[in-house]
């Protein structure tokens, strides 16, 4: 079988804004400030930081060792770095794994990309001005009850995405992260300049980092964990395949230093830009995805200039979703080509083809479906329809899957100068920290949080 050689990244700076852009998805703007919302505030706050100190980083670092070392997508890595081992099949199936996940994850993001479409849309065509109580509500649920409608976004998301990345690494992925981050950066900025001269800045401040740990419990650490994993995707391959494209001479640890904080900037800024507004206007915090959705076009039907600042906020978040799905949907286009089964267009247009299906099914389940839930065996999901179970499943479970087995694999099977080489450090302390986390805390903490998703916790 023939093996394509891949491109690189043009840069360092190349890698890390494409490497951002992965990050920098719904899961900062869209979700963050709703579970910030739901947790307390400044001591979830603090917890999520600290998690992305202590676990997302090394394993950011970790994903790129293995992207890296050999400079092959996530099946192939897996393959060639365990040769010799006993247990190459089994690494070879997590490499399978990793690449499957980010498929299941599509299943549904698209759908979620195309609500930000049909907003951005329905802004600039004024459907929310002049509202009355309970309008948006309404359009929502308008909105996920119609089939068409909703397949219509999604499929426009799914094309713009294959487009970008049948284009390849420099002339697709690389100038479309150069346009979208830039324009995502300076969108975010504005609204939160817009904010800060509106009122509730203090009030924000106030309660995004004055702690309470009396709202720290079991529950809250396990939700800030997933929000952590989500945002930095890891365990969806996307941070590994974009390692295998760095040039062998871009530090590692300062990529993943570099990730984690704008990751991290990000999703403080996008409480920065919706809490004053919710605060000013007296809204409830803790209002579930309904705060993006039902309650901000509310809010922006009656501040001034409120419909320009509504279309630039829903484009924030398309912008922000394209970010993440274009990385989402590279690993399994990536191993295709590498292994050279298809042309990188021709895998576009194949996973593509299969993500629409699986995308439209999604769509489907919130209407014609919705009472559909095909796992009633299971007490724990039988009541999940198609889309909750692409998410509960993907983003959840899989995520911690394959995050424990790169630890597993960095820390105890791949031969420790091959990683040391890889890393740069040098056989310093801070090696020596990094593997220590790497070897056991990230085992110990991502298998218990495997068996609290399985059901067997013990808090």
């Amino acid at each position: 079988m023939t093996h394509v050689t891949q491109e690189k990244w043009s840069s360092g700076t190349a890698f890390l804004l494409a490497a951002i852009g992965s990050a920098v998805g719904l899961g900062n703007i869209y979700r963050f400030p709703y579970v910030v919302g739901e947790n307390g505030g400044g001591a979830f706050v603090l917890l999520y930081i600290a998690i992305v100190l202590v676990f997302g980083i090394p394993l950011v670092m970790t994903e790129l060792v293995i992207g890296r070392s050999k400079q092959l997508p996530p099946i192939s890595a897996y393959r060639t770095l365990s040769e010799g081992k006993k247990s190459r099949p089994f690494w070879t199936l997590v490499g399978f794994s990793s690449v499957l996940t980010p498929l299941g994850i599509l299943g549904f993001y698209f759908v979620i990309a195309g609500y930000t479409l049909n907003y951005v849309f329905a802004m600039i065509m004024g459907k929310f001005n002049d509202l009355v109580p309970g309008q948006t509500e309404a359009a929502f649920q308008d909105l996920l009850a119609s089939p068409g409608t909703l397949i219509f976004w999604m499929t426009v998301s799914l094309v713009v995405t294959a487009f970008i990345i049948s284009r390849g690494l420099k002339a697709g992925l690389e100038k479309a992260v150069n346009i979208l981050m830039p324009m995502l950066f300076f969108i975010l900025l504005s609204l939160v300049i817009y904010s800060a001269f509106n009122g509730g800045m203090v009030e924000t401040f106030k309660f995004m980092f004055t702690p309470d740990f009396s709202k720290i419990g079991a529950n809250t650490i396990l939700e800030a964990t997933g929000q952590a994993f989500f945002s930095l995707s890891l365990g969806s391959a996307t941070i590994m395949v974009y390692g295998s494209y760095l040039p062998k001479d871009v530090s590692i640890p300062k990529m993943a230093c570099g990730v984690a904080f704008a990751d991290t900037f990000v999703a403080l800024i996008a409480g920065f830009a919706i809490f004053p507004i919710i605060f000013n206007n007296g809204m409830e915090l803790s209002s579930g995805p309904g705060l993006v959705f039902e309650t901000l076009p509310v809010i922006f039907d009656q501040m001034p200039f409120g419909q320009v600042f509504g279309i630039l906020f829903f484009l924030l978040l398309a912008f922000a979703a394209i970010t993440s799905t274009i990385s989402l949907f590279e690993p399994a286009v990536s191993n295709l080509e590498e292994k050279g089964i298809f042309t990188r267009r021709k895998a576009s247009l194949v996973v593509g083809f299969g993500l629409w299906c699986l995308a439209s099914l999604s769509a489907l389940s919130l209407n014609v479906f919705k009472d559909w839930h095909p796992l009633t065996f299971n007490s724990t999901l039988e009541n999940k329809n198609i889309m909750d179970l692409l998410e509960y499943l993907s983003a959840n479970g899989m995520m911690l899957v394959n995050s424990f087995f790169a630890a597993i694999f960095i820390g105890w099977i791949i031969n420790r100068k091959d990683v040391l080489d890889e890393l740069g450090l040098g056989d310093s302390y801070l090696f020596k920290f990094w593997r220590l986390i790497v070897k056991v805390l990230v085992p110990v903490v991502v298998g218990y949080l495997l068996l609290d998703f399985l059901g067997y916790g013990f808090f």
